[in-house]
């Protein structure tokens, strides 16, 4: 098969949506590709619609992509006052155990990297590895009013074409879920749930990012057993959209790193 005839496999495949009960989550997901697993878990008011320029190319790339929504976010539906970053990482812990996945790269971005790393110290025996992508989590107070203004300045900075892939999950989470899932962020170490991870882990960030900070991506890195920050050129926040070509290909490299040491 050529490349283009997987990649349009992929599509086909990542065009379609699937539930599955995850504890008490009727949670709707996005699955395309064979091989090694690799888990993509969106950011704070989106879903895995989110994922568009990533999960088919991940996927002819060698892999089994999966990308839930989160409860509460996207077409799973969740309370109202929004989830916990414990509780988002036992959502994850379900939907990995009801599709009963074997060890898998963890991919989160922004804020679900918290809950990524939170589920990666709890079940060590599910992950292979896993990837921050502009990851979120900065509890100093003076880094709390500059993250809320990051992401409005990063709103100019992202292409316009990103809108309707996040406009439908913000409305359908509402502002009162988002802001007390964004608190509740605040609330969570990520630093002590960083330590608990045996995986080695990838923390990708972008050079144009006004929401994270350089000295927050290394220190998150350095927290982490066995990782490393990868600058990305020219990206903004959402950098696996702005810059998915280079996100995707750095994804690739850590992911296929990963799997060939747990088969090793």
């Amino acid at each position: 098969m050529t490349d283009g005839a997987r990649l349009g496999a992929a599509a086909a495949q990542w065009a379609g949506t699937h539930r599955v009960q995850a504890g008490p989550w009727w949670m709707r997901y996005r699955d395309a590709g064979e091989g090694p697993p690799l888990v993509l878990v969106h950011g704070l008011g989106c879903s895995a619609d989110y994922w568009v320029r990533n999960g088919a190319w991940l996927a002819a790339a060698g892999y089994r992509v999966l990308a839930p929504d989160l409860p509460g976010f996207g077409r799973t539906q969740g309370p109202r006052a929004g989830l916990s970053i414990p509780a988002q990482a036992r959502a994850i812990r379900k939907f990995a155990e009801a599709l009963n996945l074997g060890p898998a790269v963890y991919l989160g971005h922004s804020l679900s990297c918290q809950a990524v790393l939170e589920f990666a110290g709890a079940v060590p025996e599910r992950v292979a590895g896993v990837i921050l992508a502009a990851p979120t989590g900065d509890r100093r107070r003076k880094r709390l009013l500059h993250e809320a203004l990051g992401f409005m300045q990063d709103i100019p900075r992202e292409p316009f074409s990103l809108v309707p892939f996040i406009a439908d999950a913000y409305v359908r989470a509402g502002p009162v879920r988002w802001a007390r899932t964004w608190l509740a962020g605040k609330s969570h170490d990520a630093f002590r749930a960083a330590g608990r991870v045996r995986a080695p882990g990838l923390v990708l960030v972008g050079e144009r990012d006004p929401v994270v900070s350089n000295h927050f991506a290394t220190s998150i890195a350095r927290a982490l057993p066995d990782a490393r920050v990868q600058m990305v050129p020219d990206a903004a926040h959402a950098l696996i959209y702005n810059q998915s070509e280079r996100f995707n290909a750095a994804v690739i490299r850590f992911a296929d790193h990963c799997h060939a040491a747990v088969g090793a």
